[in-house]
């Protein structure tokens, strides 16, 4: 009974788990290890999958993983990994809003309350300054990067809040700061934008918007101020306007990002590439900076008005090497920038 007591408290251990297989598997008559213990503190399957452990009265379970943290199930503790299903969301208390059914749950409802806090803080400083800038004759108006510098710091304090900051790999191929880029990334979730906007490094990005955005309260202060580059999707000629926008925006020395899939997938797979981002880099003469993002669908999917759970560990930005304009087509530079980005990967989740 001593040993049988000993072993209960030991067993909830992560240290127990390989000792406690070894002597499972060393000792079959081994009868003290409780049987239910092992899911549920362990993430283990039970040992009663296991033949040599036959004689316990509890029902055999089939093999599966309890934990998908540990990563570990039946076969893996003889010594093979066995490949991880991947798990439908958990949303948790949520609410359905509109014919669509877009979810809001308690995380997401977090989210969005200090997010429109900060928000609101930012425009009213935004308001004050233009006030000042107008009473002074503009000696005190904020300048169109001060107010850029307001979104980046917005999108990287919302981020970190919500522990949703991203993993950042190669920015060692950041260029220096005075050197213009053109930055070019995949585009799966709502949080693409304040990924790039906050975590890029200290860059500050320009970036495409709807038009229509403009009339939203608070988020239409900030797109005019900081001169971000508007386009109606529907109008030829706006999207003509843009482009002559963007380049523009380069020429001036303004770092600007663009998605050139040109939506959100809906389904986290890159799909294929518009012509339009690279006839801007080649025009304008700068270079182009692939990123890949990986893990924001998984954060703030698409059927979900707000993110549904922390993205720290989840959510991935890599950033390549620069690839060089000059003397290049507008289709080799769209070959070269989707292979750099796809190389950051897996490939289910390279459309055919």
């Amino acid at each position: 009974r001593f040993r049988q007591e000993m072993v209960v408290r030991f067993v909830g251990r992560p240290e127990a788990v390989l000792l406690l297989s070894l002597a499972a598997g060393m000792r079959p008559a081994l009868s003290f290890t409780p049987p239910a213990l092992l899911p549920a503190r362990t993430g283990l399957v039970s040992p009663t999958a296991n033949p040599a452990l036959s004689h316990h009265t509890t029902p055999p379970r089939p093999a599966r993983f309890l934990s998908p943290a540990m990563g570990l199930n039946a076969a893996s503790v003889g010594g093979e990994m066995a490949p991880q299903e991947e798990e439908a969301p958990k949303y948790g208390p949520h609410i359905k809003i509109g014919k669509k059914g877009t979810i809001l749950n308690l995380w997401g409802l977090w989210i969005m309350t200090y997010s429109m806090c900060i928000a609101f803080v930012g425009w009213a400083y935004l308001k004050i300054r233009m006030l000042l800038g107008f009473l002074t004759l503009g000696l005190l108006k904020p300048s169109v990067e001060h107010c850029c510098w307001i979104m980046h710091a917005w999108c990287k304090l919302v981020l970190w809040l919500g522990l949703s900051n991203p993993k950042v790999d190669g920015l060692e191929n950041l260029p220096p700061k005075g050197e213009t880029v053109l930055v070019c990334a995949n585009h799966m979730s709502w949080f693409d934008v304040p990924s790039l906007q906050g975590y890029l490094g200290d860059r500050m990005l320009w970036s495409f918007a709807k038009a229509e955005l403009v009339k939203v309260p608070v988020l239409g202060t900030y797109m005019k101020s900081a001169e971000h580059i508007l386009i109606k999707r529907q109008s030829r000629k706006s999207q003509m306007e843009s482009l002559k926008n963007a380049i523009a925006t380069l020429k001036k020395k303004r770092d600007v990002f663009i998605f050139p899939e040109g939506t959100r997938s809906l389904d986290g797979k890159l799909r294929e590439f518009k012509g339009g981002a690279f006839t801007i880099a080649r025009k304008s003469g700068v270079k182009i900076l692939p990123v890949t993002l990986q893990g924001n669908d998984k954060v703030f999917p698409s059927n979900a008005l707000m993110p549904i759970r922390p993205g720290r560990g989840l959510m991935t930005m890599r950033i390549h090497p620069t690839i060089d304009t000059e003397g290049k087509t507008d289709e080799e530079l769209m070959e070269e920038t989707r292979k750099a980005i796809a190389s950051g990967l897996p490939a289910h989740l390279i459309a055919s």
